[in-house]
């Protein structure tokens, strides 16, 4: 006798299966939506970023012309890029004349120009940082002028970090509602479902447990059990480990390839993960004001004027190096066990140093 052939939706295993898969092919196909909505939006940012520069570009292209109309020489051309443009790791100008650059980034760069002195070098080197190109073009007498503009897309994309967080968590927070919901409905109609068949298993434990215990008050004990130890393995506390963070204002401009970049800004965190031996009470106070009067020499100012600063390059490797050969030094004038440093310029990168591994 052939058996009918059951619907995967008339067991609870078949409905379960589906609707999973469903709200699977689901989540997929939101996350699609949401990286095509957020490339979008990086997209429109990106093109917004493009038009103010360009807007930019021909403001400074009409400031120029009108400065050479009025006899300024290329090198006061120059000298007012310098002071009056704005220059950063991620975007700045350059003046191009005829086939040679006059100017690219600030004066420093420029001095250092070689072989991109000429148009053609720049302009494909230019091309190669993969950053959103502007530029506009003024005539003087005999003499042709290329104002531009380069800037890294991540330049752009910065100014909208906090709406993109908004659209993140909005979307994140659909998905999981409609997974919830999702897998609250079909493990609802599985357990509905399948309701009868629980109660019998329910039952039959039930019924077995208690043969089990007719079983046991049948039998009886032939001598004396003995006791029953439990032991536990477990190590004491031999030391109290801690964590400090401190925080440093202070600016720095570091060397790449043997040119110096723009001064800026951070807020440094200093974070110390130390050891303390066991003890009753452990006092705080004494260490914390030594470690903030050793930064406090560094303190709302220029790392590049700072010894030992002044002859090293002040990266963060090398600053957080440097700090940590003297809070070292505190640390073990005070009885700490120093096991490891992070030292941050960004909430997003952290340079770590562990002394375990030195020591291995």
């Amino acid at each position: 006798m052939n058996k009918k052939r059951k619907h995967p939706f008339q067991n609870s295993a078949g409905r379960l299966t589906t609707i999973l898969l469903s709200i699977a092919i689901v989540t997929i196909i939101t996350i699609i939506l949401l990286v095509i909505l957020l490339n979008g939006m990086a997209n429109a940012y990106v093109t917004n970023g493009t038009q103010k520069q360009q807007e930019y570009c021909n403001q400074l292209a009409d400031t120029l012309s009108a400065m050479k109309a009025n006899g300024v020489t290329d090198e006061e051309l120059v000298e007012y890029m310098v002071t009056h443009v704005t220059a950063s790791g991620g975007s700045w100008a350059f003046v191009i004349e005829d086939e040679t650059v006059l100017f690219a980034k600030n004066k420093t760069t420029t001095d250092s120009l070689t072989t991109l002195k000429e148009r053609d070098a720049f302009l494909e080197n230019l091309e190669e940082q993969n950053g959103i190109l502007t530029s506009a073009a003024f005539d003087y007498k005999t003499h042709s002028y290329t104002v531009g503009m380069i800037t890294e897309r991540s330049q752009f994309l910065n100014q909208s970090k906090l709406t993109t967080y908004q659209v993140y968590l909005i979307l994140l927070f659909a998905v999981l509602l409609l997974i919830s919901i999702g897998a609250i409905t079909a493990l609802s109609g599985a357990w509905t479902k399948s309701e009868g068949k629980l109660t019998d298993i329910k039952e039959e434990l039930l019924e077995r447990n208690q043969e089990f215990e007719k079983l046991e008050e049948l039998q009886s004990p032939t001598d004396a059990s003995a006791p029953i130890t439990i032991h536990h393995s477990g190590k004491s506390t031999q030391y109290k480990q801690y964590k400090f963070k401190f925080y440093l204002n202070a600016r720095h401009a570091i060397y790449i390839d043997g040119v110096l970049g723009a001064m800026h800004p951070h807020t440094w965190e200093i974070t110390l993960h130390v050891i303390k031996m066991q003890q009753d009470f452990v006092q705080f106070t004494k260490l914390e004001k030594e470690i903030e009067a050793f930064i406090d020499q560094f303190q709302d100012k220029e790392l590049n004027e700072v010894p030992p600063f002044d002859m090293i390059n002040p990266t963060l490797e090398n600053c957080c190096n440097y700090f940590k050969e003297q809070l070292s030094i505190i640390l073990n004038n005070e009885g700490w066990l120093f096991l490891m440093m992070e030292m941050s310029e960004t909430p997003s990168r952290s340079y770590v140093i562990s002394m375990i591994d030195e020591e291995n």
